[in-house]
């Protein structure tokens, strides 16, 4: 997250299968829009609902946005739509290269099953489908081997009510 020495592309779409579990193929897609700066705040769309990204995620998401673009925006007038832009204009960064360089610093398998599974234990399955854009039945199977969520409403209720 904080070593400078790696390129700010392969740091941010690590993040993202690290903290978010993102399979690479989803991340290698993502377009620029999928960033969204309001303000000092930064967040995401990685399903319907955007995460707000913690700091210093959020201060690498905008410097990925104002970076130039790729080496396919020489002699262009326009910046690629996509957050990992590919060889050729227009398209993004294959999936397979995207995995060949984050293999070169995480397992990048691993590392999403256990940032899958830590979230598990953290949020019930229809807030995991909203926030990270994973389907309905990977989010039921990851929650029913992590947390118990019979009284999740319940706590979240608690948690905005002022001690007294």
């Amino acid at each position: 997250m904080h070593d400078d020495d790696i390129a700010i592309e392969d740091r941010f779409a690590g993040l993202l299968v690290l903290l978010y579990a993102q399979p690479i193929s989803v991340v290698s897609q993502l377009p620029v829009t999928a960033v969204i700066t309001e303000g000092p705040q930064t967040s995401l769309r990685l399903g319907d609902t955007p995460l707000l990204l913690p700091d210093p995620l959020d201060t690498i998401a905008r410097r990925l946005l104002a970076r130039q673009r790729g080496h396919t925006t020489t002699g262009t007038l326009s910046d690629s739509p996509w957050l990992f832009p590919g060889a050729f204009p227009g398209q993004h960064l294959s999936h397979p290269h995207l995995r060949k360089r984050l293999n070169r610093r995480i397992y990048s398998r691993p590392g999403r099953a256990s940032a899958l599974m830590g979230l598990s234990t953290q949020l019930p399955a229809a807030v995991l489908t909203e926030l990270l854009g994973i389907s309905p039945g990977t989010a039921t199977a990851w929650t029913q081997s992590g947390g118990n969520w019979a009284r999740y409403a319940a706590e979240l209720q608690s948690r905005s009510q002022p001690a007294g």
